[in-house]
């Protein structure tokens, strides 16, 4: 029993929770995996791969949530590739594929533009019960370990408890919220919170707004 306990930890120990990194990784990697499994899927729909592939292939890079703009970019360059026939099966238009979005991240790796005068606004987007409330907070318990000066706004108004949420990390982290009463506009939240910050020399101004229903 002794050893069990040293090679396996004691029973009444519970199980770690896997941190913010692990979970964000957990989710990428079930993303990949996801699509590698549908790409498969919709190439062995057809005996090779032609543009009537590619249109199948649209759908299926938009649910994995490429986003209209980065799906349609994909699409032609694979289409183009197509076309000359430089795509013959589906290990060819994975790593394509794979290629495509790399250049396209590549592109996007540069340093964000910098507001000239505070404070930078940081708009937190996203559907609800993705963790935008949470990661407000740690990007504010972060910026503030750096030695800036944050505040945060309620933008989200209309979801319940949502200001309540976004005050206990306000707390957590000695960040003032700026906030209305629930339902009240979330454009006035925002002019209020960029008053302060300019009247204050903020170097930071975080914005929780409201999302959309939570994905299925």
């Amino acid at each position: 029993m002794a050893k069990i306990q040293t090679l396996f930890g004691s029973l009444d120990e519970e199980p770690q929770k896997p941190g913010f990194l692990d979970r964000m990784k957990q989710a990428v990697q079930r993303t990949r995996e996801n699509l590698s499994e549908r790409i498969e899927e919709v190439v062995s729909l057809g005996k090779e791969i032609d543009r009537s592939t590619l249109d199948d292939l649209e759908a299926t890079l938009l649910g994995a949530d490429m986003g209209n703009t980065t799906t349609q970019e994909v699409l032609a360059a694979l289409r183009e590739k197509v076309d000359r026939k430089q795509i013959g099966n589906v290990e060819e238009l994975k790593r394509v594929l794979k290629e495509e979005l790399l250049n396209i991240l590549s592109r996007a790796n540069m340093q964000p533009a910098t507001a000239v005068e505070p404070p930078e606004v940081i708009l937190v987007v996203g559907v609800n019960g993705t963790g935008k409330t949470t990661t407000i907070g740690k990007l504010a318990s972060v910026l503030r370990s750096q030695g800036k000066t944050v505040l945060l706004a309620a933008a989200d108004t209309f979801r319940a408890a949502a200001i309540e949420q976004l005050e206990i990390w306000g707390e957590r982290t000695g960040v003032e919220v700026i906030k209305t009463k629930p339902g009240g506009d979330p454009s006035a939240v925002l002019f209020d919170a960029l008053l302060a910050a300019k009247a204050r020399n903020t170097d930071y101004v975080i914005v929780d707004t409201a999302g959309g229903g939570k994905s299925s």
